[in-house]
C-alpha cells in the first residue's frame, strides 16, 4: 500500500494555461519509480489531479482510476481542494481521512490566508508539513486508528485460533495420560471418557 502523490489546490482559481486550479502545495513519494521517470510521472499525476479537482464541489469526495492508481479528491469548505494518488490496495477511507487532515493542517498553518496569485502556482510556500504528513500516512494502520484496531483484532483472532488448536492437541495427550495413569481408578477413567463424549460437540464449534 502506498501514497505516491498529494496536492492542495486553491478552490475556484484558474492557473494560466491550465484548465484547473492553482497549486498551493504538493508532496510526492516516487522512490519506487526509476529516477528518470519521476519527473514525467509527477507531471502526469499533477495533470490528472488538477483536472479532477475542477469537478469537485465543497464537501464532495470523488475517486477516479488514474494510470493504474486511484486519484482521490476532497473539496474542503475552507477554500482548498486536496487530491492524493494511491495504489489500488490503499484503503479509500484512509485516503479521504488523509485529505481531510491535509486540508485542516494546511489552513491552520496558513492562517486561512491563501496568498497564491490567481494564475500562478505557489509550491509549498505556506505548508512545510505537507511532506511529513504524506510520509506518516504511508502506513494506513499507523495513521488511521480504526484501521489499526481492525488489524489488531485480526492478529488476535489468529492467536486465539492457534491457541484453540494447541488446546485440542493438548487434549489428545491428556487422553493418553488418563489411559496410562495409575492415579485414576477404572471408574474415574470411565467417567472421563463419558464426560468427553457428552461434550464432544464443543470440539466442532
Amino acid at each position: 500500500m502506498k501514497l505516491v502523490y498529494s496536492v492542495i489546490f486553491k478552490t475556484g482559481s484558474t492557473r494560466a494555461g491550465s484548465a484547473g486550479p492553482v497549486i498551493l502545495s504538493s508532496a510526492a513519494e516516487l522512490s519506487s519509480f526509476g529516477y528518470f521517470q519521476r519527473s514525467s510521472i509527477k507531471e502526469m499525476l499533477t495533470f490528472g489531479a488538477r483536472t479532477l479537482a475542477t469537478s469537485v464541489a465543497p464537501g464532495e469526495r470523488k475517486s477516479v482510476k488514474l494510470e493504474g492508481f486511484f486519484c482521490h479528491v476532497y473539496g474542503s469548505a475552507s477554500g482548498v481542494t486536496a487530491a492524493c494518488v494511491a495504489d489500488a490496495e490503499y484503503p479509500s477511507r484512509v485516503a479521504f481521512a488523509y485529505l481531510s487532515k491535509l486540508c485542516e493542517d494546511f489552513v491552520a498553518a496558513s492562517g486561512g490566508r491563501l496568498s497564491a496569485a490567481a494564475d500562478d502556482d505557489c509550491m509549498n510556500a505556506q505548508f512545510p508539513g505537507h511532506g511529513p504528513l504524506l510520509t506518516k500516512f504511508q502506513d494506513p494502520s499507523q495513521a488511521d486508528q480504526l484501521t489499526k484496531i481492525m488489524q489488531d483484532l485480526e492478529e488476535t483472532k489468529v492467536v486465539l485460533h492457534n491457541t484453540i488448536e494447541a488446546a485440542l492437541e493438548r487434549g489428545q495427550k491428556i487422553d493418553d495420560s488418563v489411559s496410562k495413569s495409575n492415579d485414576l481408578s477404572g471408574s474415574s477413567k470411565m467417567f472421563y471418557k463419558t464426560a468427553k463424549k457428552q461434550n464432544q460437540c464443543c470440539s466442532y464449534m
